[in-house]
């Protein structure tokens, strides 16, 4: 099993991470279990947390793929028109195994 944690999204890239969370929830919703914490709610610096549980090992696949949709989701931000989202950085992803 691993784990896959996004910790620290800031409040100001909450909507472009939901655009991520969401990709990857309609690609694996059978396979991976997703879970989405607030923390701080209403505060100037409220943030969340992402975790993401998947099967098996290969750390380095699923690292890939995560980088894949935050890039796709990148090219969109300068098309939003109320302009929510701002670019980020899967840096952010730790991936390990369990």
């Amino acid at each position: 099993m691993m784990r896959a944690t996004v910790g620290d999204i800031p409040a100001a890239e909450d909507a472009t991470w939901g655009a991520v969370f969401a990709t990857l929830l309609r690609t694996h919703r059978d396979d991976w279990d997703f879970k989405w914490r607030g923390h701080r709610q209403g505060e100037p610096d409220a943030y969340s947390v992402m975790m993401i549980e998947a099967p098996g090992e290969d750390v380095a696949a699923l690292r890939a793929e995560i980088e894949a949709i935050v890039a796709v989701v990148n090219e969109i931000v300068d098309r939003d028109p109320l302009k929510k989202m701002v670019p980020i950085d899967a840096g952010l992803v730790i991936v390990l195994v369990d």
